[in-house]
């Protein structure tokens, strides 16, 4: 069944991670995603392996998958040239270059938009493009530092100078899916089509909401993990029912508990909460996650176990969605992604193809979009213009 953007065709400039997690996106929902890359290749193929790895990292094998890898020498004017009909027979132009960088090549939005008009051309930068920072690049750990993120999870852990994970690639890269659906859908009325720029840093603060309302209003926010006696769950308290306070202390095996005036009505467990929350947290020091989370989600919303990395992947539920696929990739070998996360019931999202070879699709894309021949590529080859 095709996807949502099937006869969409995306050439994507982009490299390392907020740029490719957007095409990435518009690859699931069935747009054609031509990847543009160096002789070099994307330097983002083998970025945290070993040394002189055969083989591209699982960051790039996750956010590259469904595209085609075309090598174009930009610096070359025919390279240059070759992008240019490309994205002539294109719907939708992104990239994530430091600013001015694209204008360098003769591939800017006001070069771009006289050969397509109907051309919708994305891009993020670290600091969008006014400001003192604008010329500055980004990386996801410095958008985190420069947003109050990595700040803020030190105070909740209390951890000063650690790592803090966050989603300063990733925000980004969603936005820019937003502004380009948004885009498709305006050029539908217009037959126009835009420009749309996304500031890696304000697309992070645009995810941090509940951190706002922490800084303005002095209240923190959600619960915090508390420990048991096999790792940590994070434990909510709801407002319980009558029906639900009995279940619980059932559960506790505390039927003393239903005695006790302090809980025996919904108001007088409102006006008792504190010490209903310790009683609980201390109750639960000494049972084990999976047990709490068994008893504790058929009585009411508590919360939820603190997974790992690796409990997560064998989750039961997780599983029986098949949330993570098994690829068999050419060069990785088997290699397990997370399935695209949209389901829709009518155009489905997809992963059809592993993340390619540096140029593996190069003469297959020029050959079939451009109408060039063996002969031709072979002298593009032989000059260095493609790969």
């Amino acid at each position: 069944m095709p996807g949502a953007l099937e006869d969409i065709r995306v050439i994507d400039f982009t490299h390392a991670l907020n740029g490719p997690f957007c095409t990435m996106m518009l690859g699931h929902m069935g747009a054609e995603i031509i990847k543009i890359e160096p002789p070099a290749g994307d330097g983002f193929r083998r970025s945290w392996m070993p040394p002189n790895s055969k083989i591209d990292g699982y960051e790039f094998l996750w956010i590259n998958a469904n595209k085609k890898s075309v090598v174009l020498n930009l610096k070359h004017a025919r390279g240059a040239g070759l992008a240019r009909r490309l994205i002539a027979k294109a719907d939708i132009v992104v990239e994530n270059y430091h600013t001015g960088t694209m204008e360098k090549f003769g591939l800017g939005y006001e070069d771009l938009k006289k050969i397509n008009p109907r051309i919708i051309y994305s891009c993020s930068r670290g600091f969008g493009e006014s400001g003192p920072y604008k010329d500055y690049g980004s990386t996801a750990h410095t958008n985190n530092s420069m947003t109050g993120w990595t700040h803020t999870g030190w105070n909740y852990s209390g951890a000063s100078g650690t790592k803090a994970i966050g989603i300063g690639d990733e925000a980004a890269g969603v936005s820019m899916v937003c502004g380009i659906l948004a885009a498709l859908y305006a050029r539908e009325r217009t037959g126009e089509g835009q420009r749309i720029v996304v500031s890696m840093q304000e697309a992070l603060l645009g995810f941090m909401i509940s951190e706002f309302h922490e800084h303005f209003i002095g209240i923190e926010i959600g619960n915090k993990p508390v420990p048991v006696a096999d790792g940590y769950f994070t434990l909510r308290i709801p407002d319980l029912s009558d029906r639900g306070w009995v279940k619980l202390a059932k559960f506790m095996e505390r039927d003393d508990l239903l005695e006790d005036a302090r809980f025996a009505t919904a108001p007088a467990r409102k006006e008792h909460r504190a010490e209903l929350y310790e009683l609980i947290r201390s109750w639960i020091r000494g049972k084990k996650r999976q047990e709490l989370w068994d008893g504790l989600r058929e009585i009411d919303y508590f919360g939820a176990p603190v997974l790992s990395m690796g409990e997560v992947i064998e989750d039961p539920h997780i599983k029986e969605r098949q949330a993570f696929i098994d690829r068999d990739h050419p060069t990785a070998g088997p290699t397990k992604l997370l399935a695209p996360w949209i389901h829709m019931s009518k155009t489905p999202a997809s992963i059809r193809d592993d993340s390619p070879a540096l140029g593996q699709h190069t003469d297959e894309v020029l050959g079939r979009v451009l109408g060039l021949g063996a002969t031709e590529l072979s002298a593009l080859r032989a000059e260095s213009v493609i790969k």
